[in-house]
């Protein structure tokens, strides 16, 4: 088989893969892990137990747990489960913006760098 052939399958079955892994009616699943600001790391760790408990209470559809790393304990990690694309996307415009408005803008200092956020489509059971 030819070079170019073997990168187009690839592609091509790659393209299938991630069209399934974004399908509308499956779980989407989003990790995403805080670094506090050295010092910081109460104060952050209250304002994602607080934004936990917000989210728990717009949301009782959602799977949203919060976690400490065993490994480097200054590491938060949010894990999140949710039902359908429309739901991550309700609770990115609707869920977040309201928590904002409530709790304000996270405060200049709490991290030591962005959060770093990553979604995972469903792959198999």
């Amino acid at each position: 088989m030819h070079r170019r052939t073997i990168h187009g399958l690839a592609l091509v079955t790659l393209f299938a893969i991630s069209g399934e892994m974004a399908r509308a009616d499956e779980q989407v699943v989003i990790v995403a892990r805080y670094y506090p600001a050295p010092g910081r790391e109460a104060d952050l760790e209250a304002r994602l137990l607080r934004s936990l408990k917000y989210v728990k209470q717009a949301e009782p559809n959602v799977s949203y747990r919060l976690h400490r790393s065993a490994k480097e304990p200054t590491v938060f990690l949010f894990y999140e489960v949710y039902p359908s694309q429309a739901a991550r996307d309700q609770h990115l415009t609707e869920t977040l913006a309201a928590l904002r408005k409530e709790a304000g803008p996270m405060p200049e200092g709490f991290l030591s760098r962005p959060p770093e956020v990553e979604a995972y489509g469903f792959l198999a059971e």
